[in-house]
């Protein structure tokens, strides 16, 4: 694949698409790529989702999220409206039979409940109260990008709305590799993904725009926080992009074939070839 950018209907409906993500690369596409410190990239299984062959899993905690993005999406739209397009956006988590029918099953109601939490919230609604799901494109270090933000309130701010297991100041997650405890949001290279954002937004409009995170954990009583990330980590970030584009770029034309495997995700583990190892070779593995 030509890594020129072509025309392309980019739209919600496309978005997603394979198509979509063979034109342009995305945060995510680039992390499944080069990883983040809390999930290894591996670049077999970034290819195969890219060539249609893999699929990845969509858990409990995704669709969670992906009903709260909704439900903040359609933040003009009355509850029962907006409970009747995740119906059909989300069948599979609804309950098809008995006093419950038509509602959230049990376990995806959490979603409805972080949602009315962060309607408490003050601030919290001040931030997500800009334009949703705006998609913007442009290119860095000759790659093609595609961004969608879930809050953009123009010449102003960048926000990304999140979950996470905990959001407190306080907790931190050890990293093996690095020896570091990590914030979920370094963690999950967050700080990557906006430094992407914030720069697709500067090359289209001209600014460079503050950049936030709009967190809700999912804890019993769950804790909101609005985190800003700072320029410097983002400038940090985005050398992080540019450094590692000549290799993207390289897989996505088809120029290197021989993929990196992390030999961890599901991907490598439905994929993996048996092969003899010495016992020596076995107990001396990182």
């Amino acid at each position: 694949m030509s890594m020129k950018q072509e025309k392309f209907s980019l739209t919600n409906d496309s978005y997603y698409s394979i198509e979509a993500d063979k034109e342009y690369c995305s945060a995510s596409q680039f992390l499944d790529f080069v990883g983040r410190p809390f999930i290894p990239g591996c670049e077999a299984r970034a290819m195969a989702k890219l060539n249609g062959e893999y699929e990845e899993e969509t858990t409990k905690a995704m669709l969670v999220g992906s009903i709260l993005d909704t439900l903040w999406e359609l933040d003009d739209l009355p509850l029962e409206e907006k409970l009747n397009i995740i119906a059909d956006k989300y069948p599979e988590c609804i309950s098809s039979r008995g006093a419950t029918k038509g509602e959230l099953k049990n376990e995806y109601k959490q979603a409805l409940q972080l949602y009315q939490r962060t309607l408490k919230d003050e601030l919290f609604c001040k931030f997500m109260s800009g334009e949703k799901q705006v998609i913007m494109t442009g290119e860095i270090e000759g790659l093609p990008f595609k961004i969608k933000m879930d809050s953009y309130i123009p010449d102003v701010a960048i926000v990304d709305l999140k979950t996470t297991q905990d959001a407190s100041m306080k907790h931190r997650k050890y990293v093996a590799d690095s020896g570091n405890w990590e914030t979920f949001y370094r963690g999950f290279a967050y700080d990557v993904q906006l430094a992407i954002y914030r720069e697709i937004v500067r090359q289209n409009t001209g600014k460079t725009l503050r950049c936030y995170l709009a967190v809700i954990d999912k804890k019993e009583h769950p804790l909101p926080q609005i985190i800003e990330l700072t320029p410097k980590m983002l400038d940090d970030a985005l050398e992080t992009v540019k450094a590692n584009i000549p290799t993207v770029k390289m897989l996505k034309s088809g120029e290197v074939t021989n993929y990196c495997r992390c030999e961890e995700c599901d991907y490598c583990r439905d994929t993996y070839k048996c092969k003899v190892l010495s016992a020596e070779e076995f107990e001396t593995q990182d």
